[in-house]
C-alpha cells in the first residue's frame, strides 16, 4: 500500500481500486484515514469559492500528460469543460491540440450535454486568444467564429489568474490520479474510448461539494442552456488540391494516397483531429473517396492497401506484367527469357499484346502458342498471334538452339496437339531438296499441302528486311 501511494502516487480512490482486485473487503473511509496518517501534506492557499446559476457558466482548459500508448511514450493533451452549476465534465484527449481541433472539441460538448452556457471562461491559450491588449484581446477568427455560430460569451481571464476557473482546474488532478494512473491504453482511440466509459461512471458519482450526482444536476441545469443551432459548426481545415501522378495528395510534408484513377482530378483535403478527409465534388454532392490518420513522420508517403491493389491491377509495369505473364503456363517462362534477350527494352510491349490476345482468345491456345513460338525461335507477339490465327511464325534472326531429342512414339504424342499441329515428317527436318521446275509443294493457311505445276524464278528471291522492333 505504500508503495501505491508514495512511489506510484495513486489516490486513496485508485488505491481501493487496486486492493479490491487484491481481494481487500473494507470500506474506503477507513482506508482513507490510513493513508492521511503517511502521506506527505501538501500547502493550501484559503479562497473564496462562489457558485453560478443554472446555465449561467461553464469553464474549459488544456492539460498535457505523456502516456504510454502501446508501448510508446506520447504526448497527449486533454480538453475539459466543466459546467459551473452541475460539475458535469467533458474530457476528449488530443494529439494535435491545435485550433481547429479545440473548436471541435467544443462542439462534441454541447452536442453530449444537450445545450451551451450563457458564457464560457478561458484562460489566454493560443487557440482562444492572439493578442492581448489593455484594452481587450484579439480571438483567432476560427475560435470566434464559433463564439457566434452557439450565440455565448467567451471570457479570457486575466494573464496568471487560473483561481478564476477553478472549476476545471481542480478536476485535472482527479483525472491524473484516479483515472490515468495504473491504466494501460493500446492507442488514442482506446485512451478516449475508456475516457469516456470513466466519465460516466464519475458523472453519476455524489460530488462532494454539491452532494448530488453531476448527471442528475446537469438535468436540472439542461433546460436553462442554449439551444444547439440547426447545423453543427464545422471546425475541419479545409485545401483544395490535385491527385499527382503518383495517386497521392500533398498535406503538410507527406503525401497521402487515393485511388489511381482520380489521377489529375482535383479533390479537397478537409483535416480536424489528427485525420485527413479527402473529398470529391460530384454533380453537386461531396463524396469521400479516401480518410487517413495523420502520419507522425516527415516527408512520408501513406497508401492504403486497396489503393496500392488497385494501381497493380492498372499498372503495366516490368515486374507486374511478368507476374501475369507467368500466369500463362510453363511455356511462358522459357518465351519470356528469349523474350527478354532478344527484345530488351521493348519486351514489355510483346507481353502486353500476348496478354492482351489471351484475353480475347484464351490462355489455352496462347500457351500452345508460347510452345510453337518457342521451337522456332521467335519471340515476338507477332509470331504468337499467326500461330494462333493458323500461320507458322517466321524463323528468328538469333541462332537455333540444338534440337531436343524427339520423343518416341511421335505421331502418339502429337495426337490432339491441335488443328494446326504439323504431322510427324516435319519434325525430322531432311534436308532441303532442290525442287523440280515443274511441281513444288507450297504451304497454304489450313496446315495441309498442295502440290501442282507452278512457275518457278530463275533465282530464288532475296529474303525480306527484318521487321524493325518496337521501342
Amino acid at each position: 500500500m505504500r508503495k501505491l501511494v508514495l512511489e506510484d502516487e495513486l489516490t486513496s480512490v485508485r488505491v481501493l481500486e487496486e486492493l479490491r482486485a487484491a481481494g481487500y473487503r473494507g470500506g474506503y473511509s477507513i482506508l482513507k484515514d490510513f493513508v492521511r496518517g503517511f502521506r506527505p501534506k501538501s500547502g493550501r492557499v484559503p479562497h473564496e469559492r462562489f457558485e453560478t446559476e443554472p446555465g449561467e457558466q461553464a469553464q474549459v482548459d488544456l492539460s498535457p500528460y505523456t502516456l504510454l500508448l502501446g508501448q510508446t511514450p506520447t504526448k497527449v493533451v486533454c480538453f475539459s469543460m466543466v459546467f459551473g452549476f452541475s460539475r458535469w465534465q467533458f474530457i476528449h484527449f488530443l494529439l494535435h491540440a491545435d485550433v481547429h481541433s479545440v473548436c471541435h472539441c467544443h462542439v462534441m460538448a454541447f452536442e453530449e450535454a444537450g445545450g451551451v452556457a450563457l458564457e464560457i471562461l478561458y484562460d489566454r491559450m493560443k487557440q482562444v486568444v492572439l493578442e492581448s491588449f489593455k484594452e481587450g484581446v484579439v480571438f483567432h477568427p476560427l475560435f470566434e467564429r464559433l463564439v457566434a455560430h452557439y450565440g455565448y460569451t467567451a471570457i479570457p481571464l486575466a494573464p496568471g489568474y487560473c483561481k478564476g476557473k477553478g472549476k476545471v482546474e481542480k478536476p485535472f488532478q482527479y483525472v491524473e490520479g484516479n483515472f490515468l494512473a495504473g491504466r494501460v491504453f493500446h492507442d488514442l482511440d482506446d485512451l478516449n474510448a475508456q475516457a469516456k466509459a470513466w466519465r460516466a461512471e464519475k458523472a453519476e458519482r455524489i460530488h462532494r461539494t454539491t452532494r448530488e450526482q453531476p448527471i442528475a444536476r446537469l438535468d436540472q441545469e439542461r433546460p436553462r442552456l442554449l439551444l444547439l443551432p440547426p447545423e453543427r459548426f464545422d471546425a475541419a481545415e479545409v485545401e483544395p488540391h490535385g491527385v499527382g501522378d503518383d495517386y497521392c495528395v500533398p498535406w503538410a510534408t507527406n503525401r497521402y494516397s487515393v485511388w489511381p484513377d482520380l489521377v489529375g482530378r482535383q479533390v479537397w483535403l478537409r483535416v480536424l483531429m489528427g485525420r485527413l478527409q479527402i473529398v470529391l465534388g460530384e454533380d453537386g454532392e461531396d463524396r469521400i473517396v479516401a480518410e487517413h490518420r495523420l502520419g507522425t513522420g516527415r516527408f512520408q508517403r501513406y497508401v492504403l492497401p486497396e489503393h496500392e491493389a488497385a494501381f497493380y491491377r492498372k499498372s503495366r509495369s516490368s515486374h507486374l506484367l511478368g507476374e501475369q505473364f507467368a500466369r500463362l503456363g510453363s511455356a511462358a517462362a522459357e518465351f519470356e527469357k528469349g523474350l527478354r534477350e532478344d527484345k530488351r527494352t521493348a519486351a514489355g510491349y510483346h507481353m502486353s499484346r500476348i496478354l492482351e490476345l489471351a484475353a480475347k482468345v484464351g490462355t489455352s491456345r496462347v500457351a500452345e502458342a508460347l510452345r510453337h513460338a518457342a521451337r522456332y525461335q521467335a519471340f515476338d507477339s507477332h509470331a504468337v498471334e499467326r500461330i494462333v490465327k493458323g500461320r507458322h511464325p517466321r524463323h528468328s534472326h538469333r541462332s537455333p538452339s540444338p534440337a531436343a531429342a524427339l520423343p518416341e512414339k511421335l505421331a502418339e504424342f502429337l495426337k490432339g496437339a491441335g488443328e494446326f499441329q504439323r504431322g510427324p515428317d516435319a519434325y525430322q527436318k531432311p534436308a532441303p531438296q532442290p525442287e523440280s521446275p515443274q511441281t513444288r509443294e507450297e504451304e497454304v493457311p489450313d496446315g495441309q499441302r498442295r502440290v501442282g505445276p507452278v512457275d518457278l524464278p530463275a533465282e530464288e528471291a532475296p529474303p525480306a528486311a527484318p521487321r524493325p522492333k518496337p521501342r
